[in-house]
């Protein structure tokens, strides 16, 4: 009797098991179908993408992936003006903050009601693809800012004995001694490139519900701070991202605040002497520098079978596996799936852009559009209080009746 039930048992869960390959075997047979994807990646990561998007086939060859690179400044509106005649890519990839752009031109179509999985997203990431309470995208990939700098530069030099200064900085004090005793340093000025600052100072641009606060914090005492560096001995902060990346590529400075997009580049030049560590900020400030997020969006044209496509690729491309991979490969590459985690000692620079981007700050959708006015009138305003035709004073007042302007 026993024999007999042990027997029944064995063969339901064999049954089981081969009605589950099964079911595998018809999803995957199911799963067909072609995507033109339009993005902006290339060279390295190029590269990385198409061999995504070939191990995706890989797994489904009865789906074809055509992709097809668009130069960034162009991406945006080349989707709208095909989407609007019914043409163009099924799958674009591009930032975030395109996404009111890409919405009020009745080119992409929102993703609220097809069931994803967005637990794997920090909610703050969230944020960046949700616009007027629908989803309209998916993270794929984001960037930062972080401090970049050259080992072989921090041998002693002749104007100090102090062995510390051979270590990089973790604070904001400690990058101006560097400068003073001849670790030249080199930081794009502009109110965006230089937006990390605030959250040293204590300053909060959004609320805990994510909108823009009527008060811009902190911003007096960072630009203090910034017109104090600028007199600096080689403290060196201009406009002219070009100049200082070449610059630093050169070996002519020590310490650069850089893009992450811009790491690769770096690396084939620097090799191993190029570092990457988080912005320096105070134990319990760190630097706050704004998180841009690449994010998955489809063509409102889309068949639902091409929309199911897509967004069984983005969900293959956002899992910890493929992240991870990914990473590997790329230095520059910002995982959006929490769950990832980063050996620092086998992937020291990418397991730094990773932890700078957990202090970073995050652009709500809902808000872009007020907030790149606010930027651009900011930008007006710092460049005002740097040249001495205003103090931080008064541009900070100036600034905060801007916000409350555009807030009313």
């Amino acid at each position: 009797m026993q024999k007999l039930i042990t027997y029944r048992l064995l063969t339901f869960i064999c049954c089981l098991i081969l009605l589950s390959a099964c079911n595998t075997i018809e999803q995957q047979s199911i799963l067909q179908g072609r995507l033109l994807i339009w993005h902006p990646f290339q060279g390295e990561n190029g590269i990385i993408f198409q061999n995504l998007l070939d191990d995706f086939q890989q797994l489904y060859p009865e789906v074809q992936l055509l992709s097809e690179y668009i130069p960034q400044t162009k991406l945006s509106q080349q989707f709208i003006q095909k989407s609007r005649a019914g043409l163009g890519a099924t799958v674009l990839i591009d930032f975030a903050q395109q996404i009111p752009n890409m919405t009020k031109a009745g080119s992409i179509q929102p993703l609220t009601e097809k069931n994803l999985d967005l637990s794997k997203f920090l909610p703050s990431m969230v944020t960046q693809i949700s616009y007027q309470g629908k989803i309209y995208g998916i993270p794929l990939v984001s960037q930062v800012r972080a401090l970049c700098y050259n080992q072989a530069k921090l041998k002693p030099l002749p104007s100090t004995e102090d062995q510390t200064l051979t270590q990089p900085p973790f604070g904001l004090e400690g990058l101006l001694i560097r400068a003073r005793k001849g670790y030249s340093v080199g930081m794009v000025s502009s109110f965006e490139d230089t937006f990390w600052g605030l959250g040293i100072f204590g300053g909060k641009f959004f609320d805990a519900d994510g909108l823009i606060k009527p008060e811009l914090e902190g911003w007096e005492k960072w630009l203090k701070w910034l017109k104090k560096a600028e007199t600096q001995p080689n403290f060196i902060l201009i406009r002219n991202r070009d100049l200082l990346h070449d610059a630093f590529a050169q070996g002519k400075l020590t310490y650069y605040v850089c893009n992450s997009n811009e790491i690769g580049d770096l690396k084939t030049t620097l090799k191993d002497d190029l570092q990457v560590i988080p912005l320096p900020g105070e134990p319990n400030n760190p630097a706050t520098p704004l998180l841009y997020t690449k994010v998955m969006m489809v063509n409102r044209s889309a068949s639902i079978n091409e929309t199911e496509l897509a967004l069984q690729l983005a969900q293959f491309m956002t899992n910890p596996e493929q992240q991870l991979k990914a990473i590997t490969q790329s230095l520059t590459f910002i995982p959006t799936n929490h769950k990832v985690s980063i050996n620092q000692q086998l992937l020291p620079i990418e397991a730094m852009l990773h932890q700078q981007s957990k202090t970073a700050i995050t652009i709500p959708t809902d808000s872009v559009e007020n907030i790149m006015e606010i930027f651009e009138q900011g930008d007006i305003l710092y460049e005002k209080a740097i040249a001495g035709d205003l103090t931080p004073s008064q541009a900070v007042k100036e600034l905060n009746y801007i916000i409350k302007t555009k807030l009313n």
